[in-house]
């Protein structure tokens, strides 16, 4: 049910920030420090998204495999956002604000040549979702550029940094938000994944 609605949510704009040199340089010019960092946001890859066959003349056979892709993980850290410090002296001042944790991710794709591919660059889509007590609160999507040198059929390319801004409680912890990352498919191809496979337990990050 979950992958389902995540499928058909457009994408929102809450949450993704664009990376820039600016955000490091104010978050290393914090004025208060911790001896360890806040606690990130679990993160998991849906197991019926995370697999991405393209298939030509729609046929679902080896011999018109276009492209085969797969989600092999996410790689991240987390920081206290650099505006957390300012709510403090705007609490004090009895005003409503919520701190957030910047979360930064890495999505690692790999990409095979099938016997039915023509070209050697394709783009793939995926996306990242942000759940809350089972609703939707923010959907990121992304494509990866994928070029196939000559003479080669797997590619291995991650993806560029992409920061999330968490609400996160005063305990410095995420206030109930979890990640979900998979492909953008199609109906065909979420059945096709389905159909082939035996459900997988990813390991969450």
């Amino acid at each position: 049910m979950i992958l389902s609605n995540v499928l058909r949510q457009s994408p929102l704009k809450s949450l993704f920030v664009p990376m820039s040199a600016s955000l490091f340089l104010l978050g290393c010019n914090a004025k208060e420090t911790y001896d360890f960092p806040p606690a990130c946001p679990k993160a998991t890859v849906l197991p019926s998204a995370s697999d991405a066959y393209q298939f030509s003349n729609n046929e679902d056979d080896l011999a018109h495999l276009v492209t085969r892709a797969s989600i092999l993980g996410v790689e991240g850290n987390c920081i206290d956002d650099p505006k957390n410090e300012d709510n403090k002296q705007k609490r004090k001042r009895h005003k409503e604000v919520t701190d957030k944790i910047d979360t930064t991710m890495n999505v690692v794709i790999q990409v095979s040549r099938g016997p039915a591919a023509q070209d050697r660059h394709y783009k793939i889509p995926y996306f990242i979702t942000t759940i809350r007590n089972g609703q939707i609160t923010d959907k990121q999507q992304f494509v990866a550029d994928v070029n196939f040198p000559d003479n080669i059929d797997q590619v291995t390319l991650k993806s560029d940094k992409i920061l999330l801004k968490i609400p996160s409680t005063l305990d410095r912890v995420p206030d109930g938000y979890e990640l979900f990352i998979g492909f953008q498919l199609s109906p065909e191809q979420l059945a096709f994944n389905r159909d082939h496979f035996r459900p997988v337990q990813y390991k969450s990050y």
